[in-house]
Order: C-alpha cells, then sequence, then structure tokens
C-alpha cells in the first residue's frame, strides 16, 4: 500500500517536471521568436503558480523587447527615407551648378556676372534645402526637445513678419493683426515661428498685389488659435487634401516651390499638442493652427 502511493506520488511529480518542462520550452520558442523579430508571438493562457508568475514577467519582458525592434525598424526607415529625400532634392541644383561652372570656364566677363549669380542663387537653395531636410529628420526621429514658453503675442508677431518685410513692400501687402488676449502658453518660440513662417510664406507667394494678410490669434479653455488667412485666388480643390504632404506641389506652384515648408509646419505644430487645417474662403485661404492645452 505505502509502496502504491509512493509511485503515485512520485508519477504525479514526474508529470509536473514533464508539463513544467514543455512550459520552460515554450517560454524559450517564444524568446528566440523576438530575438529572430518574427510576428507571430505565443502567449501562453496564465494559471496560478510561481512558475506561471515567472512566465508572464518573461512575457512581459518579450513584448517589451518586440516593440522595441518594430520601433528600431521604425527609426531605419525613417533614416532611410529622409536620405533618399535629401539626396534626391540636391541633384538637380547640384546638376545646375556643374553646369555653370564648366560655362565659367568660356564666359565673358559679363556673362560671368550672371552665372555667378546664379550659382549663388542656387548655392542658397541647397543650403536651405539641407537645414530643412535636417530639421524634418530630427523630427521624424523624436530628437529635438520643444521648450514650453510663454509668448508675447507682440513679439510673436513682430518676429514673423521681420524676414517678410522687404517682399510685403514689392508687391504692397498689407497685414492685419487682430488678437484680444496677450500671450501663447506652452509653445516653443524659435520652432512656433519657423511653422508660421512657412504659412505667412505660402500666403504671400500666392497673393495678388495689393493684397491683404490677416493674422489673429485667440484663446479659450481648450486651445490657442492662429489663423492666418489672405485674399488671394485660394488652393485648387485638388490641391487640399494634399497640401501638407512632403514634396507635394500643387497645380498654382511656383518654380522654385520643393513641396516641404508646409508639411515642416505641419510637423512642429504636431509635434507641439497642435493641429493644422486650411480651406478655401474664397476669395483668398484660411490656415487654422490649433495648440490645445494639457490637461492637469
Amino acid at each position: 500500500m505505502l509502496y502504491g502511493i509512493l509511485l503515485i506520488v512520485i508519477g504525479i511529480l514526474i508529470l509536473k517536471i514533464y508539463r513544467d518542462h514543455n512550459k520552460i520550452k515554450k517560454i524559450s520558442r517564444q524568446v528566440n521568436q523576438v530575438l529572430f523579430q518574427q510576428s507571430d508571438l505565443y502567449v501562453q493562457q496564465f494559471q496560478e503558480g510561481e512558475l506561471s508568475i515567472l512566465e508572464s514577467e518573461i512575457v512581459k519582458l518579450v513584448n517589451r523587447l518586440y516593440e522595441q525592434n518594430q520601433l528600431l525598424n521604425q527609426d531605419k526607415i525613417l533614416l532611410k527615407q529622409s536620405l533618399e529625400d535629401i539626396s534626391h532634392q540636391i541633384k538637380t541644383p547640384l546638376t545646375s551648378l556643374n553646369l555653370i561652372q564648366e560655362r565659367l570656364k568660356t564666359a565673358s566677363q559679363e556673362e560671368k556676372r550672371t552665372l555667378l549669380k546664379q550659382q549663388q542663387l542656387l548655392l542658397q537653395k541647397i543650403e536651405w534645402l539641407v537645414t530643412t531636410l535636417l530639421k524634418m529628420a530630427q523630427l521624424d526621429a523624436g530628437t529635438i526637445t520643444f521648450q514650453k514658453e510663454t509668448i508675447s503675442n507682440d513679439h510673436l508677431l513682430q518676429e514673423l513678419i521681420k524676414p517678410f518685410e522687404i517682399a510685403l513692400e514689392l508687391k504692397n501687402l498689407k497685414i492685419n493683426k487682430n488678437y484680444q488676449n496677450d500671450y501663447l502658453y506652452n509653445i516653443d518660440f524659435h520652432w512656433t515661428i519657423e511653422a508660421l513662417s512657412n504659412i505667412l510664406k505660402n500666403s504671400i507667394e500666392h497673393i495678388q498685389e495689393e493684397g491683404i494678410i490677416e493674422i489673429s490669434i485667440d484663446h479659450n479653455p481648450l486651445y490657442d488659435e492662429i489663423i492666418i488667412k489672405d485674399n488671394g485666388s485660394g488652393v485648387d480643390q485638388n490641391d487640399l487634401p494634399h497640401l501638407f504632404e512632403r514634396f507635394y506641389k500643387g497645380h498654382n506652384a511656383s518654380e522654385k516651390s520643393v513641396g516641404i515648408g508646409l508639411a515642416l509646419s505641419q510637423m512642429i505644430i504636431e509635434k507641439q499638442n497642435g493641429t493644422i487645417s486650411v480651406e478655401n474662403t474664397y476669395p483668398g485661404v484660411k490656415f487654422t493652427i490649433h495648440f490645445y492645452h494639457e490637461v492637469i
């Protein structure tokens, strides 16, 4: 009788060891799947017991490793896209620079002056392209830290308009400013200027002489709002859904347009818990920006 009970106990222990061994093998396979970046991960139905508690913690670690692998793959794709974008956009002005360099060897003094001016403009374009594309790559990779600042509306608009004073004067454009509150809160001054400058530049380029641009700033419990509106010709309806896409050039885009300014603006705004939208107002076009307040 005693031997029978002993045999039963031994049998139960062997069965338990066998089951635990199989469970450990399953956990091991799961870890291997993650290490080799397979997506069909095994998830155990947990039961009570010390081994199951350990298994639960290992599975959490496994899932975390899998998520990190996915993020690393996404970073690699974004880096590849950024490098391809830079290469593609720089190729055209570089080709033009090479042609100008060859022509300078045999050009007359008068022609040299013209060619050197073209060369300078192309170099400036390359510098702007590289700077802008690197900013977009930094935003894609999430390596930029935005400062939460309280910004005076007067100071914001003064710095926004300053670089465009000559262009505004040449086209005899008028800017109307309208705001009731004095400040914007929790946004980065320099990056916000960068985003708004691309929008204002777009309005100036697509508005007729003696046109009007209105910049309005408002505040409510949910968000701070900035509106930039002009009375120009507006945007082609087919272009509206694609206006913030990277390297998209609309039907009325100028020859100098690359199609990344508005895409950069959207990235900067969204990284600051904001949204941007665009609509035709007949006449003109209106950009509406919302910076949403953080809920404490």
